[in-house]
């Protein structure tokens, strides 16, 4: 009988290498996982996410230095999504200020949508929000996709 099991990806790939369970669906940066066999099904982007409300919002394109002294709301240690978010930073020079560390994507995207700050979050979870209008989402800056959905 299958049964589901919602975790971080890192604690389900000890799932794995454990025999615990047989398969995840994933989210990774494409690095090799040693002992495993990675499929990856689709690209999923890590995006900017702003309120409406913050001017920010009316720009098309954000620049990095539009970011320096912008309030951010993370996900917490241990995430993909928290990983490449410091990657992209690091990479682009970005010394953000980090206003709260967030455990859930939904979390962070109420946070986000009272404007408490700009989120990064993958484009999948937030497609909706921007549909609707609840939420903007803009291109991250010298930002390069490295997070697929994949099956381990």
């Amino acid at each position: 009988m299958p049964i589901l099991t919602v975790k971080k990806a890192r604690p389900l790939m000890e799932l794995l290498r454990d025999f615990e369970i047989d398969l995840a669906i994933v989210s990774l940066s494409m690095q090799p996982q040693e002992g495993l066999h990675v499929i990856p099904l689709l690209a999923d982007e890590l995006r900017l996410v702003l309120s409406p409300q913050n001017p920010l919002a009316q720009k098309k394109t954000i620049e990095l230095a539009d970011l320096q002294s912008e309030p951010f709301l993370i996900h917490e240690a241990g995430s993909t999504s928290r990983e490449l978010a410091e990657r992209w930073a690091q990479e682009n020079q970005l010394r953000w200020q980090v206003r709260m560390e967030l455990g859930a994507i939904e979390t962070i995207k109420e946070a986000t949508k009272h404007n408490m700050g700009v989120s990064i979050l993958p484009y999948r979870s937030v497609v909706r929000e921007g549909e609707t209008g609840e939420l903007v989402i803009r291109e991250l800056p010298g930002y390069v996709n490295r997070r697929h959905i994949c099956l381990v």
